[in-house]
């Protein structure tokens, strides 16, 4: 008997093999779909500098508040002006796009911390790329005070006796502790050190005028003298014929009057309304 015939005499179709129309759509479908995806995949391999190029085109704007930073340091620690492709090249910035670097220039324009001069016009630029033109420089928070000179000027100028901080001075005159010192011993500014390190801190504006010196010898006498204790001192001070400050205050306090005291006042009786118990009651608080 043939395998392939049934029982029955009638022949039975092979259920294993699958449809060849179905089998050739779906297989060329997905071929194409991968031959597709696999094009686009090769197209997306580019060289690194262009791929370099394309990641830091993508995602400058994440990292411009950092580029920034690195200005402003680079600008502090320089301390003179400089072009704004000094700066991009610093940054190696100069191979972003160039509405990147607009919006670099512009921004830095605006800094607080950056002093823009802009520059005369360059005839060879348009008038589209005059804002690669002018300097930028540091500004610090306290602007020109570099020098003993300067500073004095400062602190003369201020209008309160707010203390100036060191940290401060330092932001644009990094090494000014020489300078605080020698101000200092000369009687010129007054100064609160920190407790460890004895570094300054603060700074105030001192008068020369006002110091005087004082003889060894006096200032030996003034220290040997001792003070009597605090509960003798008014007793020496009475038998002196003079009044201590302290009992004249407490005198003065115990003169004070007490504030009348506030009468409470009377509570109205509210209207009883329930009458027809008011027997009851007035039996019960007897």
């Amino acid at each position: 008997m043939s395998p392939t015939k049934p029982a029955g005499g009638s022949k039975k179709s092979s259920v294993l093999s699958p449809s060849p129309s179905k089998v050739t759509k779906s297989d060329g479908a997905a071929s194409k779909r991968q031959k597709r995806d696999g094009n686009a995949a090769n197209n997306n391999l580019a060289t690194p500098a262009a791929a370099a190029a394309a990641a830091a085109s993508q995602d400058y704007g994440s990292h411009i508040i950092t580029q920034l930073t690195y200005a402003v340091e680079f600008l502090k620690a320089k301390g003179t002006p400089k072009t704004l492709q000094e700066i991009m090249d610093h940054l190696t910035l100069q191979h972003y796009p160039e509405h990147v670097q607009k919006f670099f220039a512009t921004t830095m324009q605006r800094h607080s911390r950056m002093q823009y001069r802009p520059g005369p016009k360059v005839k060879s630029l348009p008038e589209s790329e005059q804002w690669r033109t002018g300097t930028y420089e540091f500004k610090p928070l306290l602007p020109g005070v570099t020098s003993k000179v300067t500073l004095l000027e400062y602190l003369q100028s201020k209008t309160d006796a707010s203390a100036t901080e060191v940290k401060a001075i330092k932001d644009g005159w990094p090494n000014c502790d020489e300078a605080l010192m020698e101000l200092e011993a000369e009687h010129k500014i007054l100064t609160v050190r920190t407790k460890k390190e004895q570094t300054h801190r603060f700074v105030w504006l001192d008068n020369p005028a006002l110091h005087h010196k004082v003889d060894d010898e006096f200032r030996a006498m003034w220290f040997k003298e001792t003070l009597p204790s605090t509960d003798e001192m008014p007793r020496r001070l009475k038998a002196l014929g003079q009044k201590a400050t302290s009992g004249g205050t407490k005198a003065n306090v115990n003169a004070q009057k007490a504030p009348p005291k506030r009468k409470k006042a009377s509570r109205v009786q509210k209207k009883f309304e329930n009458e027809h118990m008011r027997s009851i009651f007035e039996q019960h608080k007897r």
